[in-house]
């Protein structure tokens, strides 16, 4: 998800974020379901703690392509409104 972020490839960011939530609840079924040793205590942290890193980046990311593309939308709105004001009746 972290590099569909970084090179813009904001379907990819989408079906990986879908993949991920489903990953993670099966994860939280899994361990709610049993009792986890040790090791796979440490796994499982470790599995979030990058998981949380990666979101924080990706959000960093989609925030600027927000900006953006929010730029992009008021330009497009500011030329249909200068083009009606202009146009000929």
């Amino acid at each position: 998800m972290l590099d569909a972020a970084q090179n813009g490839d904001w379907d990819a960011l989408i079906e990986g974020e879908l993949k991920r939530n489903a990953l993670v609840e099966r994860m939280m079924a899994k361990n709610e379901s049993s009792v986890m040793n040790a090791v796979e205590q440490q796994k499982t942290g470790e599995i979030i703690r990058h998981i949380l890193a990666a979101d924080g980046e990706i959000k960093t990311l989609t925030e600027a392509w927000k900006g953006e593309l929010q730029e992009i939308l008021g330009s497009v709105g500011t030329e249909k409104k200068l083009h009606k004001a202009y146009e000929s009746p």
